[in-house]
């Protein structure tokens, strides 16, 4: 049985892994020991043939789980050839619970030969690996019961959103990859049809959306429809095909007249299926609510929290973390009006930034040096703008992940309809430096292992993306020009809306928290909102439970690394040596993190 690592996403989701900004713009702005890791034993000393043994293994794996999925393939590897993936058929497979199951018992296969490693006689960066591995699987291994708690469709994150910019995002280097594309996008219906089986399933079994997210995902997908011959899917697939230079221009007409064919004739039928797949379902939930009111919810809930956020904390003291960072950001602001109320006023009127996407980005690059290690490579980037009739259906910003051997395709796509002067610049520090684009290069660059490449931690990469989004208040000059405590008031005030939002996250899926409590919780905070938008509100996050957690809960795991390190070291502690710790650990999750920064503490101490 081939070796295939269980990834509990679908399938397009990994070329958008730690892409996406949240959407803060649903409420008003406020005024253990790691698994596999062991201290190694002195007897025990490196084992050069165990080395190879582990390597090969590792290569292997990461081989056969590309080669599955030539979507993940391009958007992973430019040169496939050069890691030895040769003779492979475009393939997009779909969803199917027969799949699901094959999924899993590969993955526990995997995981017991990864076990029959000595962990002790690899070296450090293997060992890492190792550690790294064997958590992802066991927590991927964590959610095998949950098939049918997928939502597809999702109003955020649902393939809907994800599948047009991934294929007009698909790279054209040369003629093959033209021709994969045909035969990838020859294979959407089927797959987009594994999805509506699965929606269909989850209606029969009443965990169906509420409708009105329905009705969102409805109206986006409509108005994407709208744009006929303007489609992304047309557009798109022309400009990047006039960049071939070894075709002909006959040859790139009949590739042209082909996508067009696919285009008009099986993918916008595929969408329009999905229109009626949730017309029919609309009514079926049989629960409106959060996931603790449905059998195995909490269970699925839990699961999510760890695989979302890589957090080793409860849902319960997971609450309790973002309440008390709440109320300690909450005083802070107090203290910082008392002291000078005019900043209220300042706030209110937003951020008058009239420098480009690309400046603010040059600006943010060149105050990297204080703060953080240097990127061990130049990485060049484009900014695009989400056309007009994709924006409802689109994050407010989102970062293309490039290939690792070809590191200057970075792509950052930014929605205008969400993403104003206000929030441009920490929006920009989020999705491109020090955020995403920096991470990614980084990791990219340093990480040894390519098994790691394809291990998606998104409480890492958007925990990471908030944190220095926050830390970026204080490199904003046209902040700080006017005062220290503005940037500080603008970082709180960032830190409070996403908090409530994953509080309120918790309190619904896990629980209980009805709509109207939530209400009450909102206006707690923000005051009074229209009973039909906390409506909305309510069942967005219902819709997309722990959305906001990956980002908050990943958000606050850094904190409190950064405060585990303050407190330990003291005078000490270095900002830069530990945001290079970070950055040199790579995605992983937070209990690894925990136990690695042990270590690291310990190396700092001597």
């Amino acid at each position: 049985m081939k070796k295939r690592l269980l990834s509990l996403i679908l399938i397009l989701v990994l070329v958008l892994g730690g892409c996406s900004a949240p959407r803060e713009d649903i409420l008003p702005s406020a005024s253990e020991e790691t698994s596999g890791a062991r201290e190694t034993d002195s007897t025990e000393a490196y084992d050069e043939k165990e080395q190879e043994r582990f390597l090969t293994f590792t290569e292997e794996l990461f081989r056969t789980e590309l080669a599955a999925n030539t979507v993940n393939l391009h958007y992973t590897l430019a040169y496939p050839e050069e890691y030895g993936i040769t003779g492979y058929e475009a393939v997009l497979p779909p969803l199917s619970r027969e799949q699901w199951e094959e999924s899993a018992a590969s993955a526990q296969e995997t995981l017991e030969e990864l076990n029959s490693f000595r962990r002790e006689a690899l070296d450090e960066d293997n060992r890492l690996t190792y550690d790294v591995l064997k958590d992802y699987l066991e927590t991927s291994l964590s959610g095998t019961d949950f098939y049918h708690f997928q939502e597809p469709f999702s109003p955020i994150m649902g393939e809907q959103s994800n599948l047009p910019v991934v294929f007009a995002e698909y790279t054209f280097r040369r003629e093959q990859d033209v021709t994969d594309y045909l035969s990838l996008l020859e294979q959407v219906p089927a797959y987009i049809d594994s999805l509506i089986t699965l929606e269909e399933e989850r209606a029969r079994q009443g965990l169906g959306m509420p409708d009105s997210s329905i009705a969102e995902v409805i109206s986006g997908i409509q108005e994407f429809l709208s744009a006929g011959d303007g489609n992304i899917f047309l557009t798109s697939f022309e400009e990047r095909i006039q960049g071939l230079e070894e075709l002909s221009d006959a040859r790139k007409q009949e590739y042209i007249s082909r996508n067009s064919q696919i285009v008009t004739g099986q993918i916008f039928p595929c969408f329009q299926r999905i229109v009626r797949c949730l017309q029919q379902v609309r009514g079926a939930a049989a629960n409106t609510q959060g996931l603790c009111y449905t059998e195995n919810g909490e269970a699925y809930y839990e699961y999510l929290i760890r695989s979302m956020t890589g957090s080793g904390h409860s849902p319960q003291e997971l609450t309790a973390l973002v309440e008390d960072q709440i109320q300690q950001d909450l005083s802070e602001m107090s203290a910082l009006l008392m002291q000078s109320p005019e900043l209220l006023d300042s706030i209110n009127a937003g951020i008058t930034e009239d420098r480009s996407p690309e400046e603010i980005l040059d600006d943010l690059k060149e105050q990297l040096s204080e703060d953080y290690p240097a990127l061990p490579t130049e990485a060049s980037y484009q900014i695009k703008y989400v056309p007009e009739y994709m924006e409802s259906i689109s994050s407010p910003a989102f970062y293309m992940i490039p290939p690792i051997d070809s590191l200057e395709e970075n792509t950052i796509y930014i929605n205008s309809s969400l993403t104003d002067e206000s929030s441009l610049f920490s929006t920009l520090a989020h999705e491109g430096y020090p955020g995403h684009l920096y991470q990614t290069v980084y990791a990219s660059c340093t990480m040894g292992n390519p098994i790691r490449q394809l291990l998606d931690y998104n409480g890492y990469s958007e925990g990471w993306g908030l944190y220095v989004e926050h830390e970026s208040y204080a490199m904003n000059h046209v902040l700080t020009d006017q005062s220290e405590d503005l940037a500080q008031l603008w970082r709180l005030n960032s830190s409070v809306t996403i908090a409530v939002h994953a509080l309120l996250d918790l309190k619904i899926h896990y629980e209980g928290c009805t709509a109207e409590q939530a209400g009450q919780i909102i206006a707690s905070y923000f005051g009074e909102m229209d009973e039909s938008a906390v409506q909305e509100f309510y069942d967005t996050i219902v819709s997309e439970p722990a959305y906001y957690l990956k980002y908050y809960g990943g958000y606050l795991e850094f904190l409190l690394l950064r405060e585990k390190a303050e407190d330990s070291l003291e005078s000490r502690f270095d900002l830069k040596e530990f945001h290079t710790f970070l950055l040199d650990m790579g995605p992983c999750s937070f209990t690894t993190l925990d136990t690695y920064l042990d270590q690291w503490i310990e190396e700092q101490e001597s």
